[in-house]
């Protein structure tokens, strides 16, 4: 049975390790742009959503449904169901892995014309060696998910993340000195991709081998060997049944990004009327703030993966009130962290871009996606929740209207603003799919959701943060202004100095009011630790006032 701790530890294990990973992808950002250029990112950034759409195909369902899987067996005390399903698992994402790699593959020249660039043949063949092995980590993962092991899960992905950086960097600087071209050079950065993947399987296989030395007797049977062990049909059928609609309904991201990748070149070469060169360079200034849009939304998704099995063991339980609990606390804690995440990447975004590439190029669709990271981290935890619930389906069916919103809102906007309209249409189309999410939910349980506490209070306090932020990077500016520095280490000052004082105040202000009741701190990893020094703290203000 989960502790108290448990859902939320978990939630904040991967948050944490995504938030690591992130900065490690958003910092190899800045030498990669000094090889390759605004336009080797953007050839890069047009080939990576369609890359996560297909890795999501192959891969976002089975981590969930298998975490879901394991923790029912668990929860029933039949262990000895949990290899059976991973097993099975193992040879069902091989084989679609397979699949999968050789559509992409054959399909690439096909989608580079689409995409309005015929030079995205080869890269995209590249990078889609890594379908071959991403599904097997997937369910790697949700083996460890179903288990509660999130630290494996983030260890996993940091390295993943490090060695595809260290791949990426050291590929694009041999091949840059060979005097490469760009496409040539995008390439192999894609491989490098490929081979962080393959180790990235290496480590969980090590974690795996940990993880079955523990559990002794809980060993497959020689029942394996058969071909009818292998058939389960049922077992195909659940796995499927539970997996596409996840699946699906994680492609938010990734296909809000494939949206952008497939309409914003065309529209930019013949609607603006520039060249291909230019269209690739505007594409890669925007592009900047899509992994800080991601950083800010990494708690709700966080939530997503932790709540599913979560849920699914207190209902496998009866324990409705312990559902209802979950259920608030991921509302409460995905808007308390969201909030300050993406309202506080607006509030920095201008010395954040020039921290990170060295100018202030796309400073306003950055913070446009920093404001849209609030409804996506609501989106993103609603999804789990309504997993969670057996309603796989309805985020399935929202995403396709999100799209739809998606597509008009970005050929409209980008039409009239340029990137900051491809900005605009995020905020707009994961607006939409949050509200989705939360009248479906409205209509299946009865969450006590206090307004003026649950909503108001940290929506007030998040612009008073904001504000705030906002005055000290540019009070840094103007009194840094006429010293020698480059503008990286100005923005990194003025980043430095905006994150500081606003998470201070945000902080403090959490605290002081309080946003989060007594109760609730028990959830929390090390609550009981902030509760007594809490107490301490007002036994002492109520002996000074005294």
């Amino acid at each position: 049975m989960f502790a108290k701790s448990h859902f939320l530890s978990g939630a904040l294990i991967l948050a944490l390790a995504g938030v690591l990973s992130k900065v490690i992808g958003m910092f190899y950002r800045i030498p990669l742009q000094e090889i390759v250029g605004n336009n080797g990112l953007g050839l890069y950034q047009e080939v990576y959503p369609l890359y996560l759409t297909f890795l999501i195909l192959a891969t976002a369902g089975v981590p969930v449904a298998l975490s879901r899987m394991i923790a029912e067996a668990l929860a029933e005390g039949r262990p000895e169901l949990v290899n059976q399903i991973l097993a099975r698992s193992m040879l069902m994402m091989g084989v679609i892995g397979l699949l999968l790699f050789v559509l992409l593959y054959l399909s690439s020249p096909l989608i580079a014309i689409l995409m309005g660039n015929p030079h995205l043949t080869q890269p995209i063949r590249a990078i889609s060696s890594s379908l071959l092995f991403v599904p097997l980590i997937a369910v790697l993962r949700g083996f460890f998910y179903g288990h509660q092991k999130m630290l494996y899960v983030g260890v996993s992905q940091v390295v993943e993340q490090t060695l595809r950086v260290a791949f990426i960097l050291c590929f694009s600087l041999y091949l840059v000195s060979l005097g490469k071209d760009t496409d040539t050079v995008i390439t192999g950065v894609n491989i490098g991709t490929m081979l962080s993947t393959v180790l990235s399987l290496a480590v969980l296989l090590l974690f795996l081998w940990l993880q079955s030395r523990k559990q002794k007797g809980q060993r497959v049977k020689y029942e394996w060997r058969s071909l009818q062990w292998w058939g389960d049909r049922q077992f195909y059928l659940t796995m499927w049944r539970i997996s596409w609609p996840i699946c699906v309904s994680a492609l938010v991201i990734p296909i809000f990004s494939l949206v952008d990748s497939f309409f914003a070149i065309n529209i930019f070469r013949y609607i603006w009327h520039v060249d291909g060169w230019t269209a690739d360079s505007w594409f890669g200034i925007y592009s900047r703030g899509g992994p800080l849009l991601q950083l800010a939304s990494l708690f709700g998704s966080s939530i997503a993966l932790s709540i599913v099995p979560a849920i699914a063991e207190a209902r496998r339980q009866g324990d409705e009130e312990r559902v209802t609990m979950l259920i608030r606390l991921s509302y409460r804690f995905a808007w308390l962290i969201g909030l300050p995440a993406g309202l506080g990447i607006t509030a920095v975004a201008e010395g954040a871009n020039l921290a990170l590439y060295g100018d202030a190029e796309g400073t306003r669709a950055m913070a446009i996606l920093g404001v849209s990271a609030v409804p996506l981290s609501l989106l993103l935890a609603t999804n789990g929740i309504l997993q969670g619930l057996g309603r796989e389906k309805q985020p399935a069916i929202h995403l396709a209207w999100g799209v739809a919103i998606k597509a008009v809102a970005t050929i409209v906007f980008t039409s009239w603003m340029g990137i900051d309209g491809l900005a605009l249409s995020w905020l707009l189309s994961t607006a939409v799919v949050c509200y989705l999410n939360h009248r479906v939910l409205s209509r299946l349980v009865t969450v006590e959701l206090k307004w003026r506490l649950d909503m108001v209070l940290p929506l007030v306090t998040a612009n008073v943060m904001l504000l705030l932020a906002w005055g000290t990077t540019e009070t840094v500016s103007f009194l840094l202004a006429s010293a020698p520095l480059s503008p990286r280490l100005l923005g990194a000052l003025e980043t430095t100095a905006g994150i500081a004082i606003g998470a201070s105040i945000y902080l403090g202000l959490l605290l002081a009011i309080p946003l989060i009741e007594r109760r609730e701190l028990e959830w929390i990893p090390g609550g009981a630790r902030l509760q007594q020094w809490l107490d301490t703290i007002e036994k002492r203000t109520i002996g000074l006032r005294r």
